[in-house]
Parts: structure tokens; C-alpha cells; sequence
């Protein structure tokens, strides 16, 4: 008889544990006190509801309680779709915090034909995304973003390239080149109006193209990647538009990546006639 009794045992555990379960949804369904009572987003309406509500889940409404549990998961897939840091926080019973810091748009970076942003710590993600997902508005900041075209016979700046035009990711830049270049270029102001710098490889080696509008002078003026030696060019190029009129020469390609020499030629830059040349002309040591 006490044999029986014990092997009744687990019966009654599960009996007693089901009854519980069936009190609790009972409570559950006349109080809902798992609802999910408040859904923040900081800053308001910076995050689509559709897009929203399809990471966090419907059943969440019912039992506040899974975005928490996934709240790690939900930050990485909306991370993934809008450029900002998205953190998912508890701010009181049943009220759930999602906070979406912008990333800082820092250059407009062309790749293979496709544009994209690339963020001050260094995320990339396709231009036409937004944090306020307006359609066809680019999270670009309010004015216009320096335009930087990476050649495709460099290293891809993505980390996962299948994904380059769907998520928004790190990248593999060498951000701090890039910043380098950018604030050097950055302060000569005698150079005119930048158009936009290409980032390419000639003969193994990196190389940094700057086409600039100078009055009514289209300037080319090539680069080597290392800086110590770009105020020593810098000098010297602009003793060279000094001597040369813009109006005998509206179109003026300076190339200083030769070894000890500066090579000027009047010649349409990249960009006026569509064709890659590599200039010989006046030289200045």
C-alpha cells in the first residue's frame, strides 16, 4: 500500500502543478497583470511600428515579460536595420524602454556604383536607410556629407559583403587613414571646392585622388597615401595653379605620387571625359 502511495506521488505533483497553472492563466486572463502596459522608443517615433512590433513579437502585448527575455535579440535585429545603437531596457512593471542613439553620419562612401554612409565609428549601411524610416530620406545629417569613392580593387569595406545592401554593419575601412586623409584635405581651402576623393591602387600601392573646383578651374591632384610628406606637396601645388592661368587651363591634373617629383598636365580630370590618363608634362622636384 505504501508502494502505491509513493508511485501516486508524481501523479499528484502533476495534478497539483496543473491545477496552479490553471489559476494563474485564470488570474492572468481577468487582470492581465503580464500585459505588456507601456512601449517606449527614445527619441519618439524614430522607430517604424510595423518593423517595431514584427522584432519584438505579437504575443508580447499578452506577457511583457519576452522582451526582456529576448530583449538582447531584438536589439541586434533592429541594430541590423536602422543605423543606431539600440539598447531595450525595463522602465517599470509591464513597461518596456527601447532607446535608439543615431550613429553619426560621417562621409558618403561610393562602392561598386552603390552609395552608402559611413558613420563616425565606423558603421556602413546603404544610404537610402533611415532612422526615422522616411522613404528615400538617407541618414545623412542635415547638410552634405563628404564624398569618398572606394576603388573595387581594394579590400570590400564590409564585413559580411552578401549583406552589404540589407543590414547595417561594421566596417572594414581603415577608419583611421580615412580620417587622416579627410582632416588634412580637409583644411585646404586654397584648393577650392572638393568634389569628391577616390581611394585606388596603382602598382600595388594605395593611392588618393582629389578632384576639386577651383573658380572656374577643375583641378585633379593625386596623392600617395602616406601624409608626412602632403605639406611638402601641398606647398608646391599651389605654386604651381599660381603660375598657371585658369582660363589658359580649366582643367589641370597634378600627379605627386612619382618618387621626388610633382607631374602637371593640362588634361580633362576623371570625371570631364570619362578616360584614365597618366599625364606627361611640366615637372616641378
Amino acid at each position: 500500500m505504501a508502494l502505491g502511495s509513493k508511485r501516486a506521488n508524481p501523479g499528484r505533483k502533476l495534478l497539483w502543478l496543473a491545477l496552479l497553472l490553471g489559476v494563474l492563466c485564470g488570474f492572468e486572463n481577468h487582470y492581465q497583470a503580464l500585459r505588456l502596459v507601456e512601449l517606449t522608443v527614445m527619441p519618439p517615433r524614430s522607430l517604424p511600428d510595423p518593423v517595431l512590433w514584427r522584432s519584438i513579437g505579437s504575443l508580447s502585448r499578452r506577457f511583457w515579460v519576452i522582451p526582456v527575455l529576448r530583449r538582447e535579440a531584438i536589439a541586434r535585429e533592429l541594430g541590423e536595420r536602422y543605423p543606431a545603437e539600440i539598447t531595450v531596457s525595463i522602465s517599470g512593471w509591464g513597461r518596456i524602454l527601447i532607446s535608439a542613439q543615431s550613429y553619426v553620419p560621417w562621409l558618403e562612401l561610393v562602392y561598386q556604383g552603390r552609395d552608402y554612409v559611413l558613420s563616425t565609428d565606423g558603421h556602413i549601411w546603404p544610404k537610402a536607410f533611415s532612422i526615422d524610416a522616411k522613404p528615400g530620406k538617407a541618414t545623412a545629417g542635415d547638410g552634405h556629407l563628404p564624398l569618398w569613392h572606394w576603388d573595387k580593387s581594394l579590400q570590400g569595406p564590409f564585413g559580411d559583403i552578401n549583406k552589404r545592401d540589407a543590414i547595417v554593419q561594421k566596417s572594414t575601412l581603415p577608419t583611421e587613414d580615412l580620417r587622416r586623409w579627410q582632416e588634412k584635405l580637409s583644411r585646404q581651402s586654397w584648393l577650392g571646392k572638393t568634389i569628391s576623393v577616390t581611394v585606388s591602387l596603382r602598382g600595388g600601392a594605395r593611392f588618393v585622388k582629389v578632384v576639386a573646383q577651383r573658380n572656374n578651374q577643375r583641378i585633379q591632384l593625386e596623392l600617395g597615401d602616406h601624409t608626412e610628406n602632403w605639406e611638402t606637396i601641398f606647398s608646391a601645388t599651389r605654386k604651381i595653379l599660381a603660375e598657371r592661368t585658369q582660363d589658359e587651363e580649366p582643367s589641370l591634373l597634378i600627379d605627386a605620387t612619382y618618387e621626388g617629383k610633382i607631374v602637371a598636365s593640362n588634361v580633362p580630370p576623371d570625371g570631364m571625359d570619362g578616360k584614365r590618363r597618366r599625364p606627361e608634362g611640366s615637372e616641378t622636384n
